[in-house]
């Protein structure tokens, strides 16, 4: 008894043919001729032999040789050596042959693909029949045991889709990669394209385009409901395509897949410029440095060298002073608005009064407590000090005397309502 996956096989080519050879204008008598005829052709005995014949002119391959041409089998050998990659799976982090499972490709002759279905068909114990007919199974045995022709020449004719020379021809049509190695010698690579990769990227890419959970996540964002999973989108997608009119020429899969594969985008990221440094364990090592505020601190130094004091000299110095608070308010708001959008985490290292001046989720208890501000206005007066004195921006800074110190503060004091 056939397995069912066979018999199901044989039913639909049956169908087909008849579908193909049988017209309305047909007498009764010709249409049962048309069906004798068919029944005929579809007998093990009959179609076993010639697929088994025709099943060389289809090649098994995992990287497909007319990826890379169409053209590239029809060289002066009229063929190219089918490369199938047996590589056993590891836990190495790479995307490579034997990582993913996929399914192998054909190529060769598209008159011969009714051949090649056949020998992948699926049995009752989740192995192809190829897999059968090499293993030399009992359900092979029982199927290939015809009368018309014996079972070994059977076997050898399917087995020749899936025969490997042992040498490896390739094509000028292909591209090809000198690799030296030793004693100056060198092998020859062709590159070619693993297929099932290519169209297994195509499916799942799809499956996250046009699932039907994705498709009712994205109903429920046209219609503003809510939805548990979401969904998610790839862009700059580019879809390829393979064959033009005649994606059977290719292989099997691109036939599948009507030709079309889709490439992710392979460009470095478009980064956007940060003008901010988030501050880690303090604003003003880390955000706010000496060299952003180096024209004032000049200025200032200039005065502090004067050795004359007068009111012009005093509002100057206050003048200059402002100006180093002013640049710390623009620094600050920077970061405050910056750190509104910010997904990322940020730290916890930063003294607590310098999180609440610059965390969004401390608006509200900056509004309403004062003792973090008492705090920052005295963060501010010693950066300035610092600043000033142990930068490299002030080459031979001069020693502040009280007065200037008591000045600093007064001033960064007197904004303390700009710095909430």
């Amino acid at each position: 008894m056939l397995d069912p996956a066979i018999a199901a096989f044989f039913a639909e080519r049956k169908e087909a043919w008849l579908k193909k050879n049988i017209s309305a204008a047909m007498s009764d008598t010709e249409v049962l001729e048309k069906q004798q005829e068919c029944e005929q052709n579809f007998l093990l005995d009959n179609w076993l032999p010639d697929a088994a014949k025709r099943a060389g002119q289809i090649s098994v391959a995992s990287h497909p040789c007319t990826f890379s041409h169409p053209s590239a089998r029809k060289n002066k050998n009229g063929y190219v050596s089918s490369i199938i990659a047996k590589n056993k799976p590891r836990i190495d982090g790479f995307l490579r042959s034997g990582n993913v499972s996929v399914e192998p490709d054909a190529l060769g002759n598209a008159a011969a693909l009714d051949v090649y279905k056949f020998l992948s068909l699926e049995m009752s114990d989740q192995r192809s029949l190829l897999v059968h007919i090499e293993q030399e199974s009992e359900l092979a045995r029982q199927l290939l045991d015809i009368p018309s022709c014996e079972f070994q020449t059977l076997r050898d004719g399917f087995l020749k889709m899936v025969d490997s020379d042992q040498a490896s021809v390739s094509s000028s049509k292909i591209k090809q990669v000198y690799f030296p190695i030793a004693d100056g010698d060198y092998h020859l690579l062709s590159l070619l394209t693993h297929s099932g990769h290519l169209f297994e990227l195509r499916k799942r890419l799809d499956a996250l385009r046009f699932g039907d959970a994705v498709k009712e996540a994205r109903e429920c964002k046209k219609t503003n409901h809510f939805h548990p999973a979401g969904y998610q989108e790839i862009f700059g997608l580019t879809t390829i395509g393979f064959g033009g009119t005649k994606p059977q020429n290719i292989s099997v899969l691109n036939n599948q897949n009507a030709g079309k594969a889709h490439l992710l985008a392979s460009i470095p990221p478009e980064l956007t410029p940060r003008d901010i440094r988030l501050p880690r364990t303090d604003f003003f090592k880390e955000s706010f440095t000496a060299w952003q505020a180096k024209e004032v601190l000049e200025a200032l130094h200039r005065l502090f060298l004067t050795d004359y004091n007068n009111i012009n000299l005093r509002d100057g110095r206050d003048y200059h002073i402002q100006q180093y608070v002013d640049l710390v308010i623009e620094k600050m708001w920077q970061v405050r608005l910056f750190l509104e959008d910010y997904s990322g985490e940020l730290s916890s290292a930063l003294p607590l009064e310098q999180q609440i001046w610059l965390y969004p989720e401390f608006t509200e208890q900056r509004q309403h407590e004062d003792e973090w501000l008492n705090k920052i206005t005295r963060h501010i007066a010693r950066g300035l000090i610092n600043h000033y004195s142990r930068s490299k921006v002030i080459a031979s800074p001069v020693t502040l005397a009280d007065q200037e110190l008591l000045a600093i503060e007064k001033v960064v004091a007197s904004n303390k309502e700009n710095l909430r």
